[in-house]
């Protein structure tokens, strides 16, 4: 049978110590630690709401987004035709009332998408801008950037889709899809008329990509630069 610690044995063990001392400071500051204790329970308290909200927040936008495939695509039939501008009115919905979620996101970017195809690009541009500048760290931040210069490209504006490029490339270069900025970058470079600067990017896609389809193109690009 274990032997109890006697009052000098309990004076010398340091755990035993430690707990009266800690037992002495909450009777000396009761009211200090309840307050604190009750702080702790508003702040977990108010964290499992947060994320009970976030989570309905995002299944709400969601279920619209889900309309606004609908009405994109239709079903294939004549009582259920293609309306895209429905699908645009929803998209814009979901951004505009469900910030942050991964819902917003995707719909802007789509969105965006739907405008560059109809030849809207100073809007697309402006929806891809507003894509960048509410989610710069965002899970589709290439694909806006790139859409975004698509649509300065498209409407003439090189330059500005040169400074979207290369503001998108140092911003996200370390994103999966960062060789995408690159290529793009090197594109724009390209039509206009800078070969130095193109071959330059290129090199970069080859020697930061390699094995993989942004750096094939970059050297058959690099190949073709050299021959002109």
């Amino acid at each position: 049978m274990a032997k109890a610690l006697g009052k000098e044995e309990l004076r010398r063990n340091p755990l035993a110590v430690g707990v009266s001392n800690l037992l002495q400071f909450i009777r000396d500051h009761k009211s200090w630690v309840l307050g604190s204790l009750v702080a702790i329970l508003a702040i977990a308290v108010a964290s499992g709401a947060y994320g009970w909200y976030k989570d309905r927040q995002e299944r709400q936008a969601q279920a619209v987004l889900v309309k606004a495939q609908t009405a994109l695509l239709g079903d294939g039939s004549a009582a259920a035709p293609r309306k895209p501008d429905d699908a645009k009115n929803l998209y814009t919905e979901i951004a505009a009332t469900y910030p942050r979620t991964v819902a917003a996101e995707e719909s802007l970017v789509r969105l965006g998408n739907l405008q560059f195809d109809g030849g809207k690009y100073e809007e697309a541009a402006a929806t891809f801008d507003r894509y960048l500048t509410t989610y710069p760290r965002g899970r589709f931040l290439v694909i806006a950037g790139v859409g975004k210069a698509y649509a300065e490209e498209a409407k003439g504006d090189l330059a500005g889709a040169e400074k979207t490029l290369v503001a998108l490339v140092e911003s996200a270069k370390d994103d999966p899809l960062a060789g995408e900025a690159y290529s793009s970058l090197a594109h724009v470079y390209e039509v206009m008329k800078k070969p130095e600067e193109a071959a330059r990017i290129y090199g970069q896609i080859a020697d930061r990509f390699s094995q993989t389809h942004w750096s094939q193109n970059a050297l058959q690009r690099m190949s073709a630069l050299k021959k002109k």
